[in-house]
C-alpha cells in the first residue's frame, strides 16, 4: 500500500485533539489508556465530513477500524518500531513540512514587497552626497567625528544648496563619473528602487520634496539625500550603442577632446537610419562583435550603467531616437533607443523581486520582522548589563578581531533566556562568534559548512557587528526554541504529529508483520499453498524448469551433463553451485514457470521463437524442464497464493493482537456519539 495514502487513511481515523478543560469521560480504554469521549467523536466527525448524512458510516462499524488501528500502533510500540531510525527520519521530515504553517509568516515579506514594488512604479530627481568612511573597519569613535562633519556639511547645504564644490567630499573621475549612484555627490538625477542603501532609499521615497535629509549612516559612510521631483516609472529600455572609446580610463583631456571631434564628426553625418545602421556595421567590424552589432541589450535606471549615459537613454522618447554623443569615463556613446518596456505587472515580477530583497541589504528588514514574530510568542530575556560589557570590547575591537573574544571576562553569565526555560551564556554566544568568524576566513578549497551565511548587509561598525551576531545568534536560538515546543503551543499541530506517527507506526508494523511476510516467508507460502493446492488452476499450461547461462560452451556442456542426471531443479542448483561455480561464478540460473511470451530464452528453446541478444558475459544458454498442466508449488501461481496468504496473515494479526490487548468499550458513552 502505498505508503502517503496509508498515512492520509489514518489521519482521517485518528485525530487526537486535545479536550483537557472538559468533563470528558473515557469511551474506550485500550491496554489501560483512555481514549476519551471528545478525541473519539472528532475523529468520527472528520471521518464522515465528506459523505452525506445517508452515507454515514454507523459509529459502531467506525469504532471496529478506530480500535484496531491503536492496537496496531500499541503493538508497533512494542516490538520498538518506534526507535528504528527510519521512523524517526520520516517523522522529523513530518515535523518539519508541518512546522512552516507555525514557523514562517509571509504577511510582513509579502507587504515588504508590494512596498518595494510601489517604488519601482516611481522614480524620484534627487541631489546627494556622501561622506565615506576612510577604513574598513570603524568604531564609534570614528563615526561621531564623520557625523560631526556631516552636521557641519548639512548646515552648508540647507544655506547655499547642492552647488559648488564645497560639499563635494570626495574626488571623483575627470568626468565626474562613478559606477555607483550611492557613491555619487552632487545632481544624480532620476533613481529607482535597490540603487542606495536600504536606509537611504526609505529616505529618498518617504521624505518631503525639496527637503533636505539629516545624515543618514550606511556601510559606506554618511549620506544626505534632497528629493528634487517625482514622476512616473519609465521602467526599461532596449538599446543600440556605438562607442568611441578611450585608451586610458580616465582618459587625459586631450584625449577627451579628440576623440570627442570624432564622434560629433559621426553624429553630424547620420541623417537617417541608414546613416546609423551604416555606422553600426563599421562599429560591429572594428569591434568584432559579430551578429550582435552594436546591440547592447535591455536597460534599468538601477543597472550599473554611467549616470550620464542612463540620463541620455532615458531622455529617448520612442523607438529610432538617437542620442547626441554622450561622454562617460569610457568614450563617447551615440544611443539608439529600439524599445520602451513599462514596469512589468506586480504578479509577474514578485519572485524576481523577493530575490532581489533577499540578496540586497533590505533582507535585514525581512530578517528582524520574522525574529520579532518569534519573540511575540516566546518570551526573551536579555541580560543587558551581560550586553554591555560585550559592547564595551567593541567600542575598540572588532568582534571579528579573535582579539575581542580574548578579552571576554564575563562567560559564565547569562546572556539572555527564553520563556524563562531556555537559558544561554556569554561563553555559548563566544562559540557562535567563533563559528561566524571562521566562516568569515572559509575559503574555496574548504569544506562546505551545514549553515551557510551570506553578509546582505555589510556592517563595518564594530558595535553594529556584535549587533547582528547577537541578532542573529538569537534567532537561531529563538527558532529553535520555538521549534521544539510547537506541540505545546499548538494544540493542532500536536494533533497533526500525532496521527502522522500513528500512520507511520501503523505502516511498519503491518508491513513487518503482514505485508513483507507475504512476499517473502517461503516456507509460509509453501505450507499454506499445500494445505490449499485444490483451489488454484493454471490459466494455461506452462513450461516449468531452469534457464542456464554459461560463459562458455564448455561450462554449458558441463552444466548440461550434470541436468541429465538431476532428480529435480533444487538439487541441481545447489550441484552446480557447489562444483561448477565453486571457483567462481560461470553459471548462472534463472528457475521459473512460463507461457509463451513471458521469456524470450524460452520462446526461442521452447516455443521455436527467435533468437534472442545474448546475455553479456554469459552469451551461451540452454533451457530445461516440463510442461504442467497444474501448479507444482507455489511459485507457479505466485501472486493468487500471495493475495491469499496475506489475507490470512492479516486475519490471524487481527486475532493475536484481540487476544493480547485487553479493550474495554464503554457503549452507553459510545451511543451518545452522533
Amino acid at each position: 500500500m502505498n505508503k502517503i495514502l496509508f498515512i492520509y487513511f489514518i489521519a482521517i481515523l485518528t485525530p487526537l485533539c486535545s479536550f483537557a478543560q472538559q468533563q470528558d469521560p473515557a469511551a474506550v480504554n485500550i491496554n489501560g489508556k483512555p481514549i476519551l469521549r471528545s478525541e473519539l467523536e472528532y475523529a468520527y466527525k472528520k471521518a464522515n465530513e465528506l459523505r452525506s448524512p445517508q452515507d454515514k458510516e454507523p459509529i459502531n462499524d467506525f469504532l471496529r477500524s478506530y480500535i484496531n488501528i491503536k492496537l496496531n500502533v500499541e503493538e508497533a510500540k512494542a516490538q520498538h518500531l518506534d526507535t528504528v531510525a527510519n521512523y524517526k527520519r520520516e517523522l522529523s521530515s513530518a515535523r518539519v513540512q508541518l512546522s512552516y504553517k507555525y514557523m514562517e509568516s509571509t504577511e510582513y515579506e509579502d507587504e515588504y514587497i508590494q512596498k518595494t514594488y510601489n517604488r519601482t512604479l516611481e522614480n524620484v530627481e534627487i541631489n546627494h552626497v556622501l561622506l565615506p568612511f576612510d577604513k574598513e573597519t570603524i568604531f564609534p569613535a570614528d563615526t561621531l567625528a564623520l557625523y560631526k562633519q556631516a552636521v557641519d556639511l548639512r548646515k552648508y547645504l540647507l544655506k547655499n544648496g547642492f552647488v559648488g564644490e564645497g560639499y563635494n567630499m570626495k574626488d571623483t573621475p575627470a568626468t565626474g563619473l562613478i559606477a555607483s549612484y550611492s557613491e555619487r555627490n552632487g545632481y544624480v538625477g532620476w533613481v529607482a528602487p535597490f540603487m542606495f542603501p536600504s536606509k537611504v532609499e526609505d529616505a529618498i521615497y518617504d521624505m518631503p520634496q525639496g527637503e533636505i535629509s539629516q545624515p543618514i549612516r550606511s556601510s559606506q559612510g554618511y549620506h544626505i539625500i534632497q528629493a528634487l521631483n517625482r514622476r512616473p516609472a519609465i521602467g526599461s529600455v532596449e538599446l543600440e550603442q556605438v562607442v568611441f572609446g578611450f585608451t586610458h580610463i580616465p582618459p587625459p583631456q586631450h584625449q577627451i577632446d579628440s576623440v570627442g571631434k570624432v564622434a560629433w564628426r559621426e553624429y553630424n553625418n547620420i541623417r537617417t537610419q541608414a546613416d546609423y545602421n551604416s555606422l553600426c556595421q563599421e562599429f560591429a567590424h572594428v569591434m568584432q562583435t559579430g551578429d550582435k552589432g552594436c546591440y547592447l541589450g535591455i536597460v534599468s535606471l538601477e543597472s550599473t550603467m554611467p549616470p550620464s549615459f542612463l540620463l541620455a537613454a532615458f531622455n529617448l522618447e520612442k523607438a529610432g531616437d538617437i542620442s547626441q554623443p554622450v561622454l562617460t569615463d569610457y568614450g563617447y556613446h551615440i544611443i539608439r533607443l529600439l524599445n520602451k518596456i513599462p514596469v512589468p505587472e506586480f504578479e509577474k515580477i514578485k519572485n524576481n523581486l523577493r530575490n532581489k530583497i533577499l540578496r540586497s541589504d533590505k533582507a535585514a528588514d525581512i530578517s528582524t520582522a520574522k525574529r520579532n514574530l518569534i519573540k511575540a510568542n516566546a518570551q526573551l530575556s536579555v541580560n543587558n548589563e551581560a550586553y554591555k560589557q560585550l559592547n564595551e570590547i567593541a567600542d575598540t575591537i572588532s568582534p571579528q578581531n579573535p582579539a575581542f573574544i580574548e578579552k571576554i571576562k564575563n562567560g559564565k553569565e547569562i546572556l539572555f533566556s527564553i520563556d524563562k526555560d531556555a537559558n544561554y551564556s556569554v561563553n555559548d554566544f563566544t562559540e557562535y562568534i567563533r563559528f561566524r568568524n571562521g566562516l568569515l576566513n572559509k575559503t574555496d578549497g574548504d569544506e562546505p559548512s551545514i549553515a551557510q551565511f551570506i553578509d546582505v548587509v555589510k556592517h563595518n561598525l564594530s558595535t553594529d557587528q556584535l549587533q547582528e551576531y547577537f541578532n542573529s545568534y538569537c534567532s537561531r536560538k529563538l527558532s529553535d526554541y520555538y521549534y521544539s515546543t510547537l506541540e505545546e503551543r499548538y494544540p493542532d499541530f500536536d494533533r497533526q504529529m500525532k496521527e502522522f506517527s500513528d500512520g507511520l507506526l501503523l505502516f511498519a508494523v503491518k508491513n513487518k508483520n503482514i505485508w513483507e511476510r507475504s512476499r517473502t516467508d517461503e516456507k509460509g507460502l509453501t505450507d499454506y499453498f499445500n494445505k490449499n493446492k485444490s483451489k488454484y488452476k493454471l490459466d494455461e499450461r506452462k513450461y516449468k524448469g531452469l534457464i542456464i547461462f554459461a560463459k562458455d560452451e564448455k561450462s554449458l556442456a558441463a552444466a548440461e551433463s550434470l541436468a541429465t542426471k538431476r532428480k529435480d531443479i533444487n538439487s541441481l542448483i545447489q550441484q552446480i553451485k557447489g562444483s561448477l561455480n565453486k571457483q567462481g561464478v560461470v553459471i548462472q540460473m534463472e528457475p521459473g514457470s512460463w507461457t509463451k511470451g513471458n521469456n524470450k530464452f524460452v520462446d526461442n528453446k521452447i516455443f521455436g521463437g527467435t533468437a534472442p541478444a545474448p546475455r553479456k558475459d554469459f552469451p551461451f544458454f540452454l533451457v530445461i524442464g516440463d510442461y504442467i498442466d497444474t501448479p507444482q508449488d507455489y511459485t507457479d501461481v505466485q501472486n493468487a497464493v500471495e493475495i491469499d496468504y496475506q489475507e490470512f496473515l492479516d486475519n490471524e494479526w487481527n486475532i493475536y493482537l484481540k487476544n493480547k490487548y485487553k479493550v474495554e468499550i464503554e457503549q452507553s458513552i459510545i451511543d451518545t456519539i452522533q
